[in-house]
């Protein structure tokens, strides 16, 4: 860390003749103290597409009040490239242990309402928003803590991450939030929260361009950040708090992606005509594939089979095995049909989206099998994004065009001796 950044918070800190800070990961134990350390790290999200920090929460004030008499303060900018801003120490010397505690009080306080007017200059200097690498360096910045310290995290962020391991964009809000938390700890992202409480306010509070939330998806959001918080030993304490009124200004703010949004339908009644002779009709939802004809070359559609965002790991497996369940019911009733299953991508990586096609169709080979089809039915074939299939979905810049880049995400089923089929593994 640089010294200058953090000369630039010290300098919105009153450090009175009580404070004393120090250097380094060291500092005195819990015992050399009459009152326990509290270790408090302060998140803030202060970027385009959110609303602005509201600092009047009283547990916030309280709690920093508390760590700037006797503890740890740090501060975080949560922005694409997340950086420590400040770490101090705050102990009362052994000479003054025995002040007025009333003027010990106000000193704390002082010290805490400086701290927290510092807050509102911090602002994002990176593009996008990577709200776990911010929460990572939250935890790196308690080395600097003192031995034996209670550690808590105050996120002051909408919580919608744009880049990084916990990308919003790619369709998360639709995931199993403990998939999603099982998928970090196998990539090693999720941080040791052990003995760390993260105490959330604002979150979901996006303003625009960004589309808010509706109250489901902002539950949806705060589980899925309850389940990597968990995963990682730590507790989650989310708060009703609100932001402020006033939206950021997108335009003196590093650009931020927009996430869209699952679609929800809206609730609506619709009052039958009278019948003598009622009868239920089972009607067929969207997703649902009615038949299979093998003659044809069936594509399931990233709406019909998704996936967690860059893995092969269902969002909804259940759901998965209901698109292709007709599939496979004609394989199991015809065992001399081969099928040639093929996985397609958007644009990306070259070699990355070639072996996440290879895993995803081996996903769909995996399930169709433990439904009853043979194995030996069924030859695979990823083809990341070079399928002759594949439309155009970047812009000029190379960015992704989520809607023209959904319809490259899918898998496809066809009769393995087609002409259609002998030309792709001939190539």
């Amino acid at each position: 860390m640089k010294k200058s950044i953090i000369r630039a918070v010290i300098s919105l800190i009153s450090l009175g003749c009580l404070t004393v800070t120090l250097a380094g990961c060291g500092g005195p134990k819990p015992e050399e103290n009459e009152q326990s350390l509290v270790a408090v790290a302060i998140v803030i999200g202060n970027h385009a597409n959110a609303y602005g920090l509201n600092l009047s929460n009283p547990d916030l004030i309280a709690t920093v009040s508390e760590a700037a008499s006797n503890g740890f303060v740090s501060v975080v900018c949560c922005d694409g490239q997340p950086y420590i801003v400040s770490a101090e120490i705050y102990v009362i010397p052994p000479q003054y242990r025995q002040a007025d505690p009333a003027k010990l009080k106000a000193d704390a306080q002082q010290k805490a309402a400086n701290i927290l007017a510092g807050l509102v200059h911090i602002k994002a200097k990176n593009p996008e928003l990577d709200t776990l690498a911010a929460l990572a360096q939250a935890v790196r910045s308690f080395a600097a803590a003192p031995e034996g310290s209670q550690k808590i995290i105050y996120m002051l962020d909408s919580g919608l991450s744009t880049t990084g391991q916990l990308d919003f964009r790619n369709n998360l809000l639709d995931a199993d939030p403990g998939a999603i938390a099982d998928l970090l700890a196998e990539r090693k992202a999720v941080p040791d929260f052990t003995g760390i409480t993260v105490k959330w306010q604002q979150l979901g509070d996006n303003a625009s361009p960004q589309k808010p939330l509706s109250y489901a998806q902002v539950q949806k959001l705060g589980a899925i950040w309850t389940a990597i918080i968990e995963k990682g030993g730590g507790t989650m304490e989310i708060s009703n708090v609100p932001s402020s009124q006033t939206a950021n200004d997108a335009s003196q703010y590093p650009p931020v992606f927009i996430v869209d949004l699952p679609l929800e339908e809206p609730i609506s009644f619709v009052t039958p005509e009278p019948s003598p002779e009622p009868t239920i009709t089972p009607t067929a939802t969207p997703e649902t594939v009615e038949t299979f004809d093998p003659t044809e070359t069936t594509v399931f559609s990233e709406q019909q089979v998704r996936f967690i965002g860059d893995s092969a790991e269902y969002v909804d497996p259940t759901k998965a095995e209901v698109v292709l369940r007709p599939a496979a019911d004609y394989m199991i009733q015809h065992p001399e049909f081969r099928g040639l299953l093929i996985g397609t991508t958007a644009t990306g990586r070259e070699d990355f989206c070639l072996k996440l096609s290879q895993d995803r169709v081996k996903a769909v080979h995996d399930t169709l099998v433990s439904m009853g089809v043979h194995s030996e039915q069924l030859i695979t074939l990823g083809l990341g994004f070079e399928d002759p299939w594949h439309i155009a979905d970047t812009d000029s810049m190379g960015n992704l065009i989520e809607q023209y880049a959904s319809q490259n995400r899918k898998v496809i089923l066809m009769a393995a001796d087609s002409a259609e089929a002998q030309a792709l593994l001939g190539e």
